[in-house]
């Protein structure tokens, strides 16, 4: 019997790279609706939720923590992502179209997004780069601002679809921070941590992956762990 095999995706730095898409369009939301000038060094945006992004912007700017404030950034943040996105100088990053394409000719693997991005946005960015169709199912940065909290949210999603005798170690985190090596051991996952985001392969060893790539044009090591050949 064909075992089942879970892999989940972070989006950007490690399938992508928006060209600054995202950034510009949460500087301009800032702007706009609180008349305020953001600078990026104020931000650690790498590996966070875009909930957690936001609350800092707010905290920063001493702006009341709300749902409807939450909720108005958020939607004029995707209005600007998507215009953003258009003229965007990014790029899939090598070898990812042919690793999704051989995950997703494998019987019995599944693939799916585990991202700090909303989920529209996550689905703006695919969409424009075409990896859209690798991805039926997610858990995304709208609930939670916790990484930690999101692969646990992704662990009781997977399970309500597959069955809760789903173990951790049938599921395996792709991610190019700590942050996602960190949240794939939150849940006993294992973690495949790729350098192509910013993190330098001796950052991003220091939290002690599972596997560390320098980048995914050579997948072979890949493949070979989450067949249980290493």
């Amino acid at each position: 019997m064909t075992t089942l095999r879970i892999i989940l995706w972070d989006i950007d730095g490690t399938l992508l790279e928006s060209g600054g898409a995202g950034v510009t369009a949460i500087v301009r939301t800032a702007r706009e609706l609180h008349g305020q000038e953001l600078s990026l060094a104020e931000l650690d945006y790498r590996g966070r939720t875009d909930s957690l992004i936001v609350r800092q912007i707010f905290t920063r700017f001493q702006i009341p923590w709300s749902e409807e404030n939450l909720t108005r950034f958020r939607n004029r943040y995707l209005q600007y992502l998507q215009e953003e996105i258009s003229r965007s100088s990014g790029r899939v990053y090598p070898g990812v179209e042919r690793l999704l394409s051989a995950i997703q000719e494998r019987a019995g693997w599944r693939q799916g997004l585990l991202t700090g991005n909303f989920e529209r946005g996550a689905r703006i960015k695919l969409a424009h780069f075409g990896l859209e169709r690798f991805f039926s199912f997610g858990a995304f940065g709208d609930r939670w601002e916790c990484r930690n909290e999101l692969a646990r949210s992704a662990m009781q999603l997977l399970r309500e679809r597959w069955g809760e005798e789903l173990s951790a170690r049938q599921v395996f985190l792709i991610g190019d921070t700590p942050h996602d090596v960190l949240c794939a051991q939150a849940i006993g996952a294992y973690s495949i941590a790729v350098a192509t985001g910013g993190y330098s392969l001796a950052e991003l060893a220091g939290c002690r992956p599972t596997m560390l790539l320098p980048d995914l044009e050579q997948f072979e090591p890949l493949l070979a762990l989450v067949e249980g050949r290493s």
